[in-house]
């Protein structure tokens, strides 16, 4: 008798262990997303262009954060992603952002240096204004698409 209700316990045990130990039945585990992204973007661009002079550098450049001054961007300068250089005096271009960090992207523009000192002389020609402006990147591809209007730029530093 104490066989039996040895094995029995046994066997309820066994099965119990075997219950807990089974989530989703047959099923793969659920895989945590890629640590990053890519963004793919189109810009368009109306107006007047600028003079060749201001238009030194011109990249799309997603940011975690809304910046207060542009000394908030260089702080943070290291953990940046942009696109390649984006071309000039054309109708629409596309980038690519790789390797971006999952998360939340708050302020997402087209920045351009118009000056001669690297590290002072920028501003956003244009601001992602879907979706709130915010690009939620998830280990996957995101796709926007941005406006420059060269007679209304955006203020810097952004209103609130």
């Amino acid at each position: 008798m104490t066989h039996f209700r040895f094995g029995f316990n046994l066997c309820l045990a066994l099965l119990v262990l075997l219950i807990m130990g089974c989530e989703g039945g047959l099923e793969p585990p659920l895989e945590d997303p890629e640590p990053v992204g890519v963004i793919i973007g189109t810009v368009t661009y109306s107006g007047e262009w600028p003079p060749e002079d201001e238009l030194r550098l011109l990249f799309f450049v997603p940011l975690p954060f809304i910046p207060n001054q542009f000394s908030d961007i260089l702080l943070e300068i290291d953990n940046l992603r942009t696109s390649d250089e984006l071309k000039r005096n054309v109708d629409e271009d596309t980038f690519i952002v790789d390797e971006v960090l999952n998360g939340a992207y708050v302020y997402n523009i087209i920045a351009n240096q118009f000056g001669p000192q690297i590290l002072l002389d920028w501003r956003p020609l244009g601001v992602y204004t879907e979706n709130d402006g915010v690009i939620i990147v998830e280990g996957d591809t995101t796709e926007i698409s941005i406006h420059v209007d060269f007679n209304q730029l955006p203020p810097f530093p952004p209103e609130p």
